[in-house]
């Protein structure tokens, strides 16, 4: 009986480590070891800024403004500057700042032109919503 409940039990347990794993654990993973970059870069550890920044140049920047800039600034102080490096948060305020111009812009075709306005594609799916 006990014998018929570990085999059981066995496979179970390993399913519930692996979804464990840091593969699996996504954003607290990578936070975490951009958290441990920090405090290396704070303290001028050279070789944990590179074995974090290993790890974390395969993981996908974070969405969270603050996560990003610090997935760049581990990757910098590891590798330093790379050619193609963009500042995500000039990224984030350059397409708001165009968004944002273009709603004004279909507003003011809107008052000029109000048919061409509703027919203009991009100015159509703004008015509408």
């Amino acid at each position: 009986m006990m014998l018929s409940l570990m085999k059981y039990l066995v496979p179970s347990f390993m399913l519930i480590l692996a979804s464990f794993s840091p593969a699996n654990a996504g954003d607290a993973y990578v936070e975490t070891l951009l958290n441990i970059c920090t405090t290396a870069q704070n303290t001028g550890d050279l070789g944990t800024i590179k074995s974090i920044a290993n790890q974390v140049k395969n993981e996908q920047i974070p969405g969270d403004e603050l996560l990003a800039r610090s997935y760049n600034e581990c990757l910098k102080a590891a590798f330093g500057e790379t050619e193609n490096a963009q500042d995500i948060s000039v990224l984030l305020n350059r397409i708001s700042d165009a968004k944002n111009q273009i709603i004004a812009d279909c507003d003011k075709l809107l008052v000029a032109a109000p048919k061409v306005a509703i027919a203009h594609p991009t100015c159509k799916e703004i008015l509408i919503k």
